[in-house]
This record gives structure tokens, sequence and C-alpha cells, in this order.
């Protein structure tokens, strides 16, 4: 892909100047490494700005895992699941719980009955969550951290980060 810069450093890579038609391709490219070289379970958190990208985003590594179905945003299901070859994709979208910091005993009681602790206890399962700031339950188990920013006209800058070792063994392998 030309026009990115790629630089991993302090486990973090960031592509800058993505296209639409590259960022779709680079979500591809990357869930399908990740599905190619590691079996274990991965948490991913997606930040940034309404429409920065983060269902597109969801579509690219779907399309790189092998789907081809439609892909809607969970807005209003919350959850929309993807049974592929091997591997259990859950995309949530967090948005809707209460927000963190007022009524915490329902926030959690609706964390708790979307199952994200049964899907990871499950093999080969990747939860993909929209506005994880919205659930701190979701932001303890994230492993790695997805950021979308907008950049001048209609390109994009993503930044990856881990936040534990398994995204930290994850990212690795992207260098």
């Amino acid at each position: 892909m030309k026009n990115i810069r790629k630089r991993y450093s302090n486990q973090e890579v960031i592509y800058n100047s993505l296209d639409e038609d590259q960022f779709g391709a680079l979500a591809s490219k990357i869930a399908k490494e990740w599905h190619f070289q590691s079996k274990s379970n991965l948490v991913i958190g997606l930040e940034g700005a309404l429409g920065s990208g983060k269902t597109t985003w969801v579509r690219g590594m779907l399309a790189g895992l092998g789907y081809e179905g439609r892909v809607p945003s969970p807005t209003y299901t919350i959850v929309e699941q993807y049974e592929l070859e091997g591997l259990s994709v859950m995309h949530l979208d967090l948005y809707r719980l209460p927000e963190s910091n007022r009524l915490q005993e329902r926030q959690l009681s609706e964390f708790e009955a979307l199952g994200v602790r049964e899907w990871m206890s499950k093999d080969e399962v990747w939860l993909i969550g929209e506005w994880p700031s919205r659930s701190p339950q979701f932001i303890a188990c994230v492993d790695i951290w997805i950021n979308f920013e907008f950049q001048e006209s209609s390109k994009r800058r993503v930044i990856l980060s881990e936040a534990t070792t398994i995204g930290q063994d994850f990212l690795k392998l992207l260098s």
C-alpha cells in the first residue's frame, strides 16, 4: 500500500494517510495475519469519533477472515456474532450501555447480560468492541486498542497499541 508509513516502537503500530481502500485492505490483512499466526482469544477496543471508521474496520477484518456476508453496525442489536472456520467473532457496540459513572450496578448487569465472560471461556473467540469507554468491565479485558483519527480530506490515521501480553504478542506479528 503506498503512502503508508508504519512505525513500530514501544508496542505501538501507526499507519498514516490511509484512504478508504487502504483502510479496509489494512484491516483485512491484519486480521488474516493475526488469525493465521495465533489461536489465542483476543479482545480489541475500537476508539474514535463518530464516523471515524470503527464498523468499517470490523468489516475489513471480517473480510480478511473469509466472511462474505453483510456486516451491519451493531448499534441497535448491541452484538453481532460471526461464526467463521475455527473462529468466533463478536462485534459489540457498547454505546447504549449506561455511562460507567452513572448507574454502575445497572451498567454491570447489562454488560454481564451480553455474555462476554462466557464467550471468553471458549477457544478462538475475538471480541471487538466499539465505544469501550462505556464499560469498565470491557476495558479491563482489552488486549489491543485501535484508535482512529481523521487526517486531511478523507484520510485516516490508525494507531494500534497493546494493553496486555497477549496484545503485545499480536502486535509483534505486524513487524
